[in-house]
């Protein structure tokens, strides 16, 4: 289960992804608590925002746990498997007797399409307002619609998987997750996924955009005030394309994974070939082996792009004046309380 990287950069890539996936956690921790005090001031499209922070939010827990129980959710024991008594683990794949697994599946693969599909929504919806002049109680009555399409289509796939057995451990993050092993299953269930909703949601975007400056346009020239209207289109145009950046980088590394992995395998078998007899058994592998010189660079960039979009909700909920003073409001109100009590 090493044969991608030294086993020192495997735990330096481990501890990279718990420090991000930490701050990606308290982020959009922030974020949806701030939405559960003032629920009526995050409405369409910025409440798609508040979505989209929640799935990071089990994304980030999915991370969390996996370095929490080291190895154990993505690697089984095969001690019984073993010539010598050695305890040997190897990698899971299509493990249905893994609940912790199918756990951490749905909170990494799960969550990670409906934050693609969240974004789409804010996308659609900030056309919807912008291009055809909807208003706020106009796209709220659409809703549920938007809640079918970002929880339903993920689960069908994750479905899907579950039923193939695609499911593999991802022992460099220690997550489960698809297609770590299985060209074919990250080609289906996750890239394909992702550049279907990417290609849509930069579809809306543009649109968006061009709505918004027209619109923008057109009041200047009837004289209308538009520094609510400039001041939304910048925030939400600003996360969306801070969104869509680690969204290409990310559709990126798994498109690079996807035509690198057979000669990282080419790779590791010509190693073992020519290497002493039993190089590569698990019980004298040293670990030495790296299937690229690139490899951890490229690791700490994929697992990155997978969390760091999380905190840019936090910031995008931070740096607003009501985001500060209903925290202000809250702790006051809290202190009075307690000066009371006692």
């Amino acid at each position: 289960k090493q044969w991608y990287q030294r086993r020192v950069r495997a735990t330096l890539l481990k501890y990279w992804v718990l420090v991000w996936a930490s701050l990606c956690c308290l982020a959009t921790l922030f974020v949806v608590m701030t939405f559960l005090f003032d629920q009526q001031r995050f409405r369409y499209p910025e409440r798609a925002i508040i979505f989209g922070a929640l799935c990071y939010l089990f994304i980030s827990g999915g991370f969390i746990l996996g370095f929490g129980f080291n190895e154990d959710i993505v690697c089984a024991d095969t001690k019984d498997l073993s010539k010598t008594n050695a305890n040997v683990s190897v990698v899971r794949q299509g493990d249905e007797h893994a609940p912790l697994c199918f756990i951490q599946l749905f909170l990494v693969y799960y969550f990670l399409l409906a934050s693609f599909l969240w974004w789409v929504i804010l996308n659609l919806t900030w056309f919807l307002a912008a291009g055809l002049k909807w208003g706020h109680e106009a796209i709220a009555l659409k809703a549920k619609y938007f809640h079918v399409v970002a929880w339903v289509v993920p689960a069908i796939l994750f479905t899907i998987i579950c039923s193939t057995k695609a499911i593999d451990g991802d022992f460099q993050a220690n997550i489960c997750f698809v297609g770590s092993f299985d060209n074919a299953a990250l080609q289906f269930y996750v890239i394909g996924p992702l550049i279907l909703f990417y290609v849509v949601g930069m579809t809306f975007l543009g649109l968006g955009m061009v709505s918004m400056c027209s619109v923008r346009h057109e009041l200047h020239t009837t004289g209308k005030k538009t520094d609510k209207l400039e001041t939304l289109m910048i925030r939400i145009g600003m996360f969306s394309v801070l969104y869509s950046i680690p969204a290409t980088i990310l559709i990126s590394c798994f498109l690079y994974e996807r035509f690198q992995r057979s000669k990282w395998e080419v790779g590791y078998v010509s190693y073992c070939l020519s290497e002493r007899p039993g190089a590569c058994d698990a019980e004298q592998y040293s670990g030495d082996f790296v299937a690229d010189p690139t490899q951890l660079t490229f690791n700490l960039i994929k697992y990155l792009m997978m969390l760091v979009t999380g905190l840019s909700t936090g910031f995008w909920v931070l740096l607003s004046f009501k985001t500060v003073s209903n925290w202000v409001k809250l702790l006051k109100c809290r202190s009075k309380t307690s000066e009371t009590a006692v």
